[in-house]
């Protein structure tokens, strides 16, 4: 145990110190930690690659990176997977890939945790998210007199809620998923003229993301979809290296040039109209494996991230505010259509659009990613629509100030107009109140936290504010 630890995550958005921190190896000692500040408030820390407040304490931190083993049963068809909530994504999917197998759903980042990736809601393109795949999870917490214990979870409303859990029903000790075998991923990359364009190749190409270029206001699709071929193709490796240094570094490197170094719109809107554009070779199809082509090295260059869920019948509106929203704030537009204006002043929420004016220069692509609606109660994607797209601003800038007023006001104007929901471990600009018209099992997803949880040792300032729960008995700095 460690005595005021400082904790800073990778976006450097968050920094605090935690009076007790704890690294437990064992579940009997994890229990006895439990147990000893059940009066006081506990938060679980991980990878740190978040950007919400969900791990702040002032109190006490535990972080599970002892418990980080995977254990694969292959007496059932498909074969289970027993994971440690402790072990990063990247190592998952490599003890998995000797056994010929690999996850449900692969996210675009693997420095994350398990148990970090499903209790934010973590996915990736043209399946579910992670969570919605876990069959049972086991949890640390407490019973209704307040004393630690461990509970199976594997059914019901319970697992629904455990599945995205934002920390609130306690620590995850391990989660049990059932596996896919390995696969191989055709891709290719495809410039599209307009956002109709790019949907409509996902009919072909099922697990594809896309992006739009700011300044050029160009698509360009990454196709991809299951390939036939159990093999990768004989320039896979060329081309992880091309998207290694052209795009994961490359790319980078002209932004942060361009936008923090320099801080040139000019550079700025050459580097999306002529630079990248030339990069991209829309001719080059490519086969690799699913956890090589699936993800990126996208942790390379500290940055800080918005993501807003819309469903697939106002992804198209969205996009079109998202764009001339950026448009007005860099003074590429005078005003927004008529119709968002007349909108924006019934949500009394012009004025707030008009301080935006000039303040802001977007300098990365907005990925847009479609994700299957999960049996969950409030992951991002849970709920009636069948898909759901995530759209994504990133800002490699600082100060942050110009970023953090678009990224507050898309967040609250695109929950009102268009029910987008903020991805629980992205930046979070919303309340409470906005929340609750968000989610429709939250009232249920409280009743849950409640029973794993009835003292409200594992919530804190953020929990309780998005999700409007009680602050309960705790002490927020009791020590034991």
């Amino acid at each position: 145990m460690e005595k005021n630890k400082r904790i800073v995550n990778f976006g450097r958005n968050i920094d605090f110190q935690a009076a007790h921190y704890y690294e437990p190896s064992t579940e009997d000692e994890l229990l006895e930690i439990l147990q000893q500040h059940r009066s006081g408030k506990i938060r679980v820390v991980a990878s740190k690659h978040a950007w919400s407040d969900a791990i702040v304490s002032a109190a006490v931190i535990i972080n599970m990176r002892n418990f980080n083993g995977v254990t694969v049963d292959d007496s059932l068809d498909p074969p289970l997977a027993i994971v440690g909530g402790g072990t990063q994504m990247k190592a998952v999917l490599a003890e998995l890939a000797k056994e010929g197998l690999t996850t449900p759903s692969i996210g675009l980042i693997t420095e994350q945790t398990i148990a970090g990736a499903i209790s934010t809601g973590t996915h990736g393109s043209g399946k579910n998210s992670l969570s919605h795949y876990m069959e049972s999870l086991r949890i640390a917490c407490f019973d209704s007199s307040g004393n630690a214990e461990i509970r199976e979870v594997d059914h019901g409303e319970a697992l629904q809620a455990a599945r995205c859990g934002l920390g609130c029903l306690g620590v995850i000790v391990s989660v049990t998923f059932r596996c896919v075998p390995q696969y191989w991923v055709t891709e290719k990359s495809t410039w599209c003229a307009t956002l109709e364009d790019a949907l409509t190749l996902e009919d072909q190409s099922p697990l594809q993301q896309f992006f739009l270029l700011p300044h050029s206001w160009r698509f360009v699709a990454q196709e991809r979809r299951v390939s036939d071929l159990a093999r990768s193709s004989p320039t896979a490796w060329l081309y992880r290296w091309y998207w290694f240094l052209s795009l994961d570094v490359g790319l980078h490197l002209g932004v942060l040039t361009s936008a923090r170094w320099l801080r040139s719109r000019t550079m700025m809107h050459a580097l999306y109209r002529w630079v990248l554009p030339a990069s991209v070779f829309s001719k080059w199809i490519v086969t690799d494996r699913s956890d090589r082509i699936l993800v990126m090295e996208h942790e390379l260059f500290r940055h800080l991230e918005i993501e807003l869920f819309v469903g697939r019948s106002k992804v198209k509106e969205a996009t079109q505010f998202v764009k001339q929203v950026l448009q007005l704030a860099d003074g590429q537009r005078e005003s927004m259509d008529k119709h968002w204006q007349a909108r924006l002043v019934e949500l009394e929420m012009s004025e707030d659009l008009d301080s935006l004016k000039n303040t802001y220069c977007h300098h990365y692509p907005i990925c847009f990613r479609r994700i299957l609606a999960d049996d969950t109660l409030i992951s991002m994607s849970e709920g009636e629509e069948l898909w759901v797209y995530s759209i994504s601003l990133i800002t490699y800038v600082e100060p942050r100030e110009p970023f953090y007023g678009v990224g507050k006001f898309l967040a609250r104007s695109m929950a009102k107009l268009f029910g987008a929901r903020p991805h629980w471990g992205k930046w979070f600009p919303l309340s409470g109140g906005e929340v609750d018209e968000l989610y429709s099992g939250l009232e249920d997803f409280r009743n849950v936290v409640h029973d794993f949880d009835p003292n409200g040792v594992f919530r804190n300032a953020y929990v309780e504010e998005v999700l409007s729960l009680p602050s309960g008995e705790a002490n927020s700095l009791q020590e034991n």
